[in-house]
């Protein structure tokens, strides 16, 4: 990816990066997480206001956890609606707002530093939409490289490296970067970047696992993007 392109299509993204909490560590470390059946209650016809988000319980003090033990927060969520002219991308902000808002009022260090929304359907054949990669490397270049301006934007991606789902895993930028998701989809994405990939029971969510995120030594789930 040479750099960042403002455009009208591409990536929805939400750029919000604050300090880690006091005596965090600063390893750059950064977990990449699904929304839907991981930090809220999904439902088969979208979640299509703020008044249809239900957190899933214990997500606060999950994303807060994280957040204490170094990570920095990048959710990464595929919204079809947009493109199918359910809503619009002021909906899409909307909706993280009220998310934003909801994890604060329960844990302070509960922040997500950025929100980045594939708003494309499967037959749009975009780089984005998990189980392509696109977001992760657009996350990995915001927080490592060419950060945008803080606020809302809409960033176009090339199609980058190609991935070579039959090879082996590649190795990833940064050995503590983690994906968590509830979809196969989730994990294609974070194995084509390399990433430690952990799946969570659609009703459950991130809290099932963010202990095992955690944990350093942890590698996450095996996963065969072949099957």
């Amino acid at each position: 990816m040479k750099g960042l392109r403002i455009t009208m299509r591409g990536v929805v993204v939400q750029w919000t990066p604050r300090p880690l909490p006091t005596d965090a560590p600063d390893h750059g470390g950064i977990a990449f997480v699904d929304r839907d059946g991981v930090l809220n209650v999904g439902s088969p016809n979208y979640i299509n206001a703020p008044n249809e988000l239900v957190l899933l319980p214990g997500v606060a003090s999950s994303i807060g956890s994280l957040r204490r033990a170094g990570y920095k927060i990048c959710i990464v969520t595929n919204q079809s609606p947009i493109m199918r002219g359910l809503w619009d991308v002021e909906r899409i902000h909307q909706i993280h707002d009220a998310m934003r808002d909801m994890l604060l009022d329960v844990d302070a260090d509960a922040h997500f530093d950025a929100v980045l929304v594939c708003p494309h359907r499967h037959r749009d054949r975009c780089q984005c939409r998990k189980p392509m990669p696109g977001m992760i490397r657009l996350g990995e270049q915001m927080f490592r490289h060419t950060p945008p301006e803080e606020g809302r934007s809409i960033i176009e991606i090339d199609a980058g490296q190609k991935v070579h789902w039959w090879d082996e895993k590649i190795q990833p930028s940064h050995e503590l970067d983690a994906m968590i998701g509830d979809r196969n989809s989730d994990m294609g994405a974070g194995w084509a970047q390399g990433l430690r990939c952990f799946k969570v029971n659609w009703n459950l969510g991130i809290t099932s696992v963010v202990d095992r995120v955690l944990d350093q030594k942890d590698r996450g789930d095996p996963f065969d993007p072949m099957r």
